[in-house]
């Protein structure tokens, strides 16, 4: 009897731990990049979508060396009114760790591994042409699969954005 209490117990704990662990949502930006900033209010609507889920978002800002880059950025989280944690990060080599090389693109991590990279949704399919909603979802498709302990189907996309300058200096 004290063995299957054991047992009941470790799988509830297990199971706790596993419904507990957060997908980690990230999102690169760069305040003067159009597409970035057109990207604001879906951003706003998923983090609302998903405030009691385990889910977290952030945002990347990549290549903020200066005061004046990092007043811009600020400015860019007050301006569309983004209330969500972000990271300023004076170079690329985090973006060239995950292969990101634009913004907007977002990065689904999930048991330290990533579960999607790509684009948000389908919303803008080339520089300067976007649909007047979008069709698919991937984004959010990632995220209820992974809520549902699901696989994700389509692990990466191509997005459209501003190209992120990857060169670091020695």
């Amino acid at each position: 009897m004290f063995k299957n209490i054991l047992l009941a117990m470790c799988l509830c704990f297990f199971l706790k731990s596993q419904s507990q662990e957060k997908i980690v949502v990230q999102f690169f930006l760069h305040p003067t990049c159009p597409i970035s900033q057109k990207y604001t209010l879906t951003i706003n609507d998923l983090v609302k979508k998903y405030q009691a889920k385990p889910v977290q978002f952030e945002i990347i800002f990549l290549n903020v060396k200066s005061h004046s880059q990092l007043i811009e950025v600020k400015n860019f989280m007050n301006q569309y009114q983004l209330d969500l944690p972000y990271r300023v990060l004076k170079n690329a080599k985090y973006a060239n760790q995950w292969g990101v090389k634009v913004t907007p693109e977002v990065l689904v991590l999930h048991h330290d591994q990533v579960q999607y990279q790509g684009a948000i949704d389908d919303w803008f399919i080339d520089w300067g042409k976007n649909k007047n909603v979008p069709e698919q979802f991937y984004l959010i498709n990632a995220l209820n699969s992974l809520l549902m302990h699901d696989v994700v189907w389509i692990k990466k996309t191509i997005p459209v954005g501003c190209l992120i300058e990857l060169k670091t200096k020695l």
